[in-house]
């Protein structure tokens, strides 16, 4: 391809991807101001939105339903028909489209068509609604409402949730061996507010197949995913940045080159395989998963010998990642990190965790280029590796390096650092990333990239290596600049690699000359065939770079009978065997001097080709491997380096830890799946939930300060010890919120859960999913409190105790406001732990405030109450029995199973026996702390007492007189005066 061409091309791809992000950040931006208008009822705003949206994504048929919605509710009818349609035309199988449709028809007049829509809704999936309006459209009797719903409307938004729930059951019900089924309905049963089930759910599809997608499936609706797996060999391999890399571009360079050969070398010998898995970290603090073995051999396939397909690379690892499964820690002997070892940086911990485990560490080290040469080396990157140098030095147990001089600068660094010593052995690449079979057949009919396919059959020089500063293209660059001023037109200069770091100019330099004039031909994302055949057709190489940890592409261009011009630098002599021929680096003179002797003296050119293919013995991959196992071995025979195992902190009362920033190494063991390294704000929690590992020394209540971002609204962040219930409380964005939880002593499992919208943040800031912080963890001294008879507990602000916070056993907020705590789940349950004296009949008097406009009716212990339509507050009285040790749970829950809208002011209790206790409860109710009555009036005050006198069940110390009538006027007269 015409270099001018490629730049053209180039050009349009950066514009074409602007326009693509522009047109992202426009659709999600209407998209959500959709939404939001819809959930504020204004329609017509809803409406603006979602057209603005659909504009740009036509072929969404769930926001033409939700266009439909819209137009509907603001009037609009056959607006709202047209929409239902269009959206019937993408996606003319679902269900819910028809429905909608026979609707919006009913509501016009014409019944016909609507039962034609209810008829086809019913016949995709049969729900309930459809058959009950074709049933009335027939002029059938429709099935009576089932006995207890209660007729509330419920939201557009519920009601699609509860028809997803129906269609997962559906799904379950035909296919109980279906993972996937069971997946569905866990995400169905979450959105209809059933979390226990929807966990129950996620771990049915966990049990039928541990991979790690039904893993995911667990923490997405907040459960705690089990981390062990299944015995496995002693050798786990990390290729964690490999499948990263190849994710993320579509093919494999430089250091995920080498692992690809490991891994092939490493499968190819059945000794070997049985003893190695092949591991990746998806998650900072999370467990560690393991590939199955066809996975891993198709992924080295697709690298080794399939044409660059970046859909078919995403595909390949996304599957692959999905079915891992988790690995079985206590089998393993040794952790070994095949690729970046600075991938690590930031989470020791996670190191840490596995030497707690009893596993050896091992790394392979390819440079110390970044340490050495800086100025070659993006800032980000420098500061990562040196990172991960020293925090790894405390972890490592032993080091391979791919060449001698590799090892003598990992020694010189690691003591500059006063690290511990550790054994470091050298193993030297092989000179081919794959096994040289046939060193002088030709490549398969095809395989030569297609953007210089001109250049088939003709003169050119190569070099291949990413377009970086330290590969020193630009000495190149100017090496051809003076051949072409001194008269000799030289060959084409093909360059194979992607453009890096710190190579502005030389880019600025190449278009100012339009490379030059077509002579420099940049090329990437070529496969290993088509590079095979660059190599095999070129006139001869050229490798100037200034310094190298081994130089594969050296290597691979002697094992293929090519001559190569090399700077012999850092490496490359090794990688060289004495067979390159030398370079200059730093003078282009030299430089363009070798290419012009090479160019004009083929007869020269061709015995040093002679030479080169009747001497050099290329090191292949077999050999490596076989290498490669044989120091593992051996450093895994020797003594681990004596050092003291990092231990997570036993936590004993005033113990604060702090993430945000500079935690311990202890600290962090305390981090699990889903949280990220600490930073200013705290760790992040990444997507729904994450794990915790604490280990208390005795009975803590453990406070966790935790902070949305600015841009995370209506959150909610709940804790809970294992499977226990969670423990809530609702906060805001930007701001911080305080969440208690009490714990028995010894270890624990603690998870955090976040619910709220799933927008992702806004485009051009943070990317990852991301909505609340954990910034620290407060230890406190607790012993479950004994509650006082007749005495108030006040759940708010102005309570001058915290007690009530282990009375709020699930559902509730934690956030105390003014009106009492909020329920926030369907089921708000309260515990009580009275006295044992106490156990038996008690009186219970909930002091709740409802919110205006609710209405329905609240299910109790006690039955149902109809909560009023206009809010305020509400007094609940109940009888219950507790168990013998006094304890006794009082669960709220409204009538449609929808989460009740009430706050909880205060409590009081007392035996049923308990006169007086059971008055000063009367008492209360009139004068609580603050003076100030709670919505009694005398008559509803003298009914408490009469049915207190009533209930009372002491022949021989009956009440005297109505005494506590008379006391409880005298506090009404007070009131009054």
């Amino acid at each position: 391809m015409n270099p001018f061409a490629f730049l053209t091309r180039f050009r349009a791809r950066l514009v074409a991807e602007r326009e693509r992000a522009v047109k992202r950040i426009a659709a999600q931006a209407a998209r959500g101001g959709g939404d939001a208008a819809r959930d504020r009822r204004d329609w017509a705003e809803a409406a603006i939105q979602y057209e603005r949206y659909l504009a740009l994504n036509p072929d969404d048929a769930a926001i033409w339903v939700q266009l439909g919605h819209a137009r509907k509710e603001a009037g609009d009818l056959p607006a709202a028909e047209q929409a239902y349609r269009i959206a019937q035309e993408r996606q003319p199988r679902d269900h819910d489209i028809a429905l909608q449709l026979g609707h919006a028809l009913k509501l016009q007049g014409r019944l016909e068509e609507a039962a034609a829509a209810y008829a086809l809704s019913d016949s995709l999936a049969p729900i309930n609604h459809a058959a009950e309006e074709l049933a009335t459209l027939a002029g059938i009797e429709v099935r009576p409402r089932q006995a207890g719903v209660s007729p509330r409307q419920i939201s557009e938004r519920e009601r699609l949730a509860l028809e997803r729930l129906r269609e997962a059951e559906l799904h379950v019900a035909h296919a109980p061996q279906d993972p996937a089924a069971h997946r569905a309905l866990a995400e169905a049963l979450l959105q209809t507010g059933r979390r226990s089930a929807a966990i129950a759910a996620a771990r049915a599809a966990y049990g039928l197949c541990p991979e790690r997608r039904n893993w995911q499936a667990i923490r997405r609706v907040g459960g705690a995913a089990p981390e062990e797996g299944a015995p496995g060999g002693p050798q786990l391999h990390d290729v964690t940045d490999l499948l990263t890399m190849l994710r993320d571009t579509g093919r494999a360079t430089g250091i995920q080159r080498v692992q690809l050969g490991l891994a092939e070398g490493i499968l190819a010998d059945p000794v070997a395989a049985e003893q190695a898995r092949f591991v990746f970290l998806a998650e900072r603090f999370g467990p560690l998963w393991t590939l199955a073995r066809e996975d891993i051999e198709a992924i080295i396939a697709y690298c080794l010998h399939e044409p660059h397909d970046a859909l078919r690379a995403e595909a390949l690892v996304t599957g692959a990642m999905d079915r891992a499964r988790p690995t079985h820690l206590p089998s393993a002997r040794v952790f070994f990190i095949m690729g970046a070892f600075w991938f690590w940086a930031g989470v020791p911990s996670a190191l840490a965790r596995l030497r707690a485990a009893g596993l050896r560490i091992g790394v392979l080290v390819y440079d110390l280029i970044p340490l050495t040469h800086p100025e070659h080396t993006s800032e980000g990157t420098v500061a990562a590796f040196r990172q991960g140098l020293e925090e790894g030095a405390g972890l490592w147990d032993f080091a391979l390096t791919i060449s001698e001089f590799t090892a003598r600068e990992l020694g010189r660094q690691l003591a500059a650092i006063e690290a511990p010593p550790i054994p470091i052995r050298p193993v030297p690449l092989a000179h081919r990333i794959s096994p040289p079979d046939k060193p002088d057949a030709q490549p398969l009919p095809g395989a030569f990239p297609e953007a210089v396919g001109d250049l088939r059959g003709q003169d050119y020089v190569l070099c291949v290596g990413t377009i970086e500063s330290r590969k020193n293209h630009l000495a190149l660059f100017q090496a051809w600049q003076i051949l072409l001023r001194e008269g000799l037109e030289p060959p084409p200069l093909v360059l194979v690699g992607r453009p890096g770091w710190r190579v502005t100019d030389l880019m600025e330099q190449l278009e100012a000359t339009r490379f030059l004039g077509g002579r420099v031909r940049l090329v990437h994302g070529v496969s290993d065939p088509e590079l095979e055949g660059l190599y095999r057709g070129c006139l001869f190489t050229i490798f100037p770079s200034f310094t190298e940890g081994w130089g594969l592409p050296v290597g691979e261009s002697l094992a293929l009978g090519k001559v190569c011009l090399a700077a012999l630098e850092g490496a490359t002599p090794e990688a060289a065997s004495g067979f390159a021929e030398p370079i200059d680096a730093f003078s282009p003179r030299d430089i363009a001097a070798r290419v012009r002797h090479f160019v004009t003296d083929r007869a020269a050119l061709e015995a040093v080709g002679a030479r080169l293919r009747a001497e050099f013995k290329p090191r292949g991959w077999p050999d490596v491997t076989r290498h490669f196992l044989s120091e593992l071995a051996a450093c895994m025979a020797e003594p681990p380096p004596q050092r003291a195992a990092p231990e997570a902190l036993r936590l004993s009362p005033g113990h604060r830890l702090a993430f945000t920033g500079g935690a311990s190494l202890g600290d962090l063991l305390m981090l699990g799946a889903g949280f990220e390294p600490p930073e200013e704000p705290g760790s992040w929690l990444i997507g729904p939930s994450g794990t915790l590992h604490v280990d208390c020394a005795a009975p803590l209540r453990l406070w966790f300060r935790l902070r949305a971002a600015p841009w995370a609204n209506e959150n909610r962040a709940g804790i809970a010890l294992g499977e226990g219930p969670l423990q809530w409380t609702e906060i805001e964005p930007g701001e911080e919120a305080m969440l208690a939880l009490d714990l028995p002593a010894g270890p624990a499992t603690l998870r955090l859960v976040v619910d709220g919208p799933t927008h992702p943040p806004p485009e051009g800031g943070e990317r990852r999913p991301i909505r609340v912080a954990l910034r620290e963890v407060l230890a406190v001294a607790h012993e479950t409190p004994r509650l006082t008879p007749g005495r108030p507990v006040i759940f708010g602000p102005s309570a001058a105790e915290q007690d009530w916070l282990a009375l709020l056993a699930e559902g509730w907020s934690q956030s105390a406001q003014v009106q009492g705590v909020s329920a926030l789940a369907p089921d708000a349950v309260l515990r009580l732990n009275l006295p044992p004296v106490a156990a038996g009949d008690v009186r219970v008097l909930l002091h709740l405030h409802v919110r205006a406009g609710s209405g329905g009716r609240l299910r109790h212990p006690g039955g149902l109450t109809e909560l009023p339509e206009g809010g305020g507050a509400l007094l609940l009285p109940l009888q219950l029995t507790t168990d013998a040790d006094g304890k006794v749970s009082i669960t709220l829950e409204m009538e449609d199973r929808s989460v009740p809208p009430i706050r909880l002011a205060a409590l009081q209790w007392a035996a049923a026996g308990d006169v007086a206790a059971r008055i000063a409860m009367i008492e209360a109710v009139m004068l609580p702390q603050g003076g100030e009555a709670h919505a009694l009036t005398p008559a509803r005050l003298m009914a408490l007492e009469a049915r207190l006198r009533a209930e009372t069940a002491e022949p021989t110390a009956p009440l005297p007189g109505g005494e506590a009538g008379r006391a409880a006027l005298r506090l009404v007269t007070s009131r009054k005066g």
